[in-house]
Formats: structure tokens, C-alpha cells, sequence
């Protein structure tokens, strides 16, 4: 990012502005609740704000670990951890997708737990109606607003925008993701198998 950028945005503007044309682009829309949601989550991810603290012997606290520590929680820390989990799971299935390959887990498991820890969220007790939308449509809509952020990323290269031809194939194969199809479509390839049911949205 250059100086210029910084000087005259703020992170949140910046975000705000890279989401709409993403949005715009791939003919996503949503409300105005979940792109400011959205907006302040990639501010708040980048400052390193919203990523969960470093497991002891882990070099990262598993997803699966936070969640159960959340469902052991009360109910505040419960609803804060939940929120940490997704997330911490839809910013780095949207910015470093790329950088599961070869783990021992992969973007599909992201979007499961992600995607779980939002459906929670929207059903817990003590947020507003508006926010209740919001966790239940990033519940539903995981993939999409990861393929959105995905974008985001490239254009403002802050993750690794070289994806290989067999990267996207796998993402689209573990995530069932519409951008990684069509980038595959741009690159003259269509994508023949299909991927786990209920991945795609």
C-alpha cells in the first residue's frame, strides 16, 4: 500500500471502497449491515485486533479448540470467541486461501467451523435483530463473501495474488467457490467434478 493511500484513508474507508467494487464485480449484493460488518471485520483483521491469541505449543490456537472453548464459555465469552472463530476463519479463507495448501486442514475446513461459529452467533441471546441478519447471512453466504474478500486481497495486495491453475481447482473442488469457477472459466478450464454436497451456494 503507498504512503499516499495511507495518508488520505483510513483503513475502514479503504476497505469500505474495495468491498463495494469486489461487490460490484462479482454481482454480490447484501445490506448495508453486513458490508459495514465486513468492512470493519478486514480493518479490525489487519490491525490484528480480531485474530485470536497464539495456543501454548501451537503456532496458532486451532479452530476447532476456540470453538470448544467458546461452547464451554458463558454466554458473553461464548458470543466473543464465536465471533473471533468466524472471523478470524472468513479472513483467512478470503485473504490466505492459498497458503492451506498442503496443511493438514483446508478451506473447506475454515468454512465449516467459520461458518458454524456465524450460524451460533445468530442465535444467541443479547444481540440486536439487525446483527442476528448479519451473523446468519455470513452463515449462509460463507463461500460468496469469501470469494468477495478474496478479491478484496488481490486488488489491494495484501495476500499472494498468484494463483496457480491447480490452486484455484482445489479451492473451487474444497469450497464449491462461484469466483474460483469462474477464474477457472477465464483460464479456459470448466470444472467437471462436483464438489461435496452443500458447498455450493
Amino acid at each position: 500500500m503507498s504512503e499516499d493511500l495511507v495518508s488520505r484513508q483510513s483503513a475502514l474507508e479503504f476497505f469500505r471502497s474495495q468491498l463495494e467494487k469486489a461487490m460490484q464485480h462479482q454481482k454480490v449484493c447484501t445490506s448495508a449491515f453486513t458490508e459495514c460488518y465486513l468492512a470493519n471485520m478486514l480493518a479490525a483483521c489487519v490491525r490484528g485486533d480480531a485474530l485470536p491469541a497464539r495456543e501454548p505449543g501451537f503456532d496458532e490456537t486451532p479452530l476447532a479448540l476456540l470453538y470448544l472453548r467458546a461452547m464451554e464459555s458463558s454466554r458473553f465469552d461464548r458470543a466473543r470467541l464465536l465471533r473471533v472463530l468466524g472471523d478470524s476463519a472468513l479472513f483467512v479463507t478470503g485473504f490466505f486461501a492459498d497458503s492451506l495448501q498442503g496443511k493438514l486442514v483446508d478451506a473447506g475446513y475454515y468454512r465449516a467451523l467459520g461458518g458454524q461459529a456465524y450460524a451460533r452467533l445468530s442465535h444467541e441471546d443479547g444481540w440486536l435483530e439487525y446483527d442476528c441478519q448479519v451473523f446468519g447471512e455470513l452463515a449462509q453466504r460463507f463461500t460468496e463473501f469469501a470469494d468477495v474478500l478474496a478479491e478484496v486481497s488481490e486488488t489491494s495486495r495484501l495476500g499472494n495474488g498468484n494463483r496457480s491453475i491447480l490452486q484455484l481447482y482445489e479451492r473451487w473442488i474444497q469450497t464449491g467457490s462461484r469466483r474460483a469457477a469462474a477464474l477457472l472459466a477465464d483460464r479456459g478450464l470448466t470444472p467437471v467434478v462436483t464438489p461435496p454436497e452443500g458447498l455450493l451456494q
